[in-house]
């Protein structure tokens, strides 16, 4: 299916000034360097405060939005994470585009998952603009297909990315108390 048909496609804020933090701000926005690739974002709170006087729009964030990176410089560089947070003063800025579904063929989890795939990264490199910073255009990235296998396959799929992470977590963490254990050795050594 066309993301377009089971979604809509909305741009980020575009604030005409540098995003600053004040701590007395009244609003939080997300920015591109938020996204880690396939993490949900569920607190808000590490994110940057400030004064929002606007009025509200689409670019508010609403759960189980499908935050995708809008600019980068290529491959992989078009990152997805699912906002799993109800609050509602949360903005979503200009270098981020907001997937929102409205059909519910289609489960947020399993488009981030799609989307950071090499196969959905490929699709999304056919809606961009640009030579060495692409840009997604939001028209193209409507009509970009996406898999909608059953929701019990999709549920499958992303249980499966999730059992994937949490393995890779556990070996780099692996990795790091193998180090500790070297570098304790060395230390005792000296």
């Amino acid at each position: 299916m066309k993301i377009q048909e089971f979604a809509n496609v909305i741009s980020g804020y575009t604030f005409r000034e540098t995003i600053e933090n004040h701590s007395n701000g009244n609003v939080f926005a997300i920015q591109a360097k938020n996204i880690i690739s396939g993490a949900n974002i569920e607190n808000g709170q590490d994110l940057v405060k400030i004064f929002f006087n606007g009025a509200r729009g689409a670019f508010f964030l609403q759960n189980n939005d499908i935050l995708v990176v809008s600019r980068g410089y290529g491959i992989n560089a078009f990152r997805a994470a699912v906002f799993k947070n109800s609050a509602n003063n949360i903005i979503a800025s200009s270098s981020i585009v907001i997937i929102r579904i409205t059909n519910d063929c289609a489960l947020p989890e399993f488009i981030s998952v799609f989307i950071n795939s090499k196969k959905g990264q490929k699709r999304i490199m056919e809606s961009v603009t640009g030579s060495s910073i692409k840009t997604i255009l939001r028209g193209k990235f409507r009509e970009m297909n996406v898999p909608t296998p059953s929701i019990d396959k999709q549920k499958i799929i992303v249980a499966l990315a999730d059992n994937l992470k949490r393995q890779k977590e556990i070996n780099e963490r692996k990795i790091q108390i193998e180090r500790n254990i070297i570098d304790a050795i060395f230390e005792k050594l000296s």
